[in-house]
């Protein structure tokens, strides 16, 4: 019952903090019409300088809708390239979501910065020699 309550608390710490402003630098930053979320990062079995990424960006008073087809994301890496060679892309939602692929030169600790309108989200992802990942929020 303990790990419950310490899992609701944080729950509970985070909605208040991120509603209160910014949420600091550790949290995903909201406007008022737009969330953007990291819903999925994987690296490709096959070519482990691959990574894809995808958004998903919600809209609505409580961010239960998804955002039209055609919103703009743009996503920016602190370390790799976009398949446009560029450490930064812009590219359009369909159904909610965007998918970019990422292409990482080697092991790595990278930002990853998505932003839609003024909301914006943050990842850090540390691909080690082995292949594998972790993920922590910024």
């Amino acid at each position: 019952m303990k790990i419950r309550w310490s899992i609701l608390l944080v729950g509970i710490a985070i909605s208040t903090v991120t509603a209160c402003g910014d949420g600091g630098s550790g949290l995903f930053k909201h406007d008022a019409d737009n969330l953007v979320l990291f819903k999925r990062v994987t690296l490709a079995s096959d070519a482990r300088d691959q990574a894809e990424i995808e958004i998903e960006v919600r809209t609505g008073s409580d961010y239960s809708g998804i955002a039209p087809d055609g919103t703009v994301v743009a996503l920016e890496t602190s370390f790799g390239f976009f398949e446009n060679g560029s450490p930064r892309i812009e590219t359009e939602t369909v159904g909610g979501h965007a998918v970019e692929k990422l292409t990482l030169p080697g092991p790595s600790r990278l930002t990853i910065t998505a932003r839609s309108r003024d909301a914006e989200s943050r990842l850090v992802i540390d691909v080690k020699d082995d292949g594998s990942m972790t993920l922590d929020p910024y």
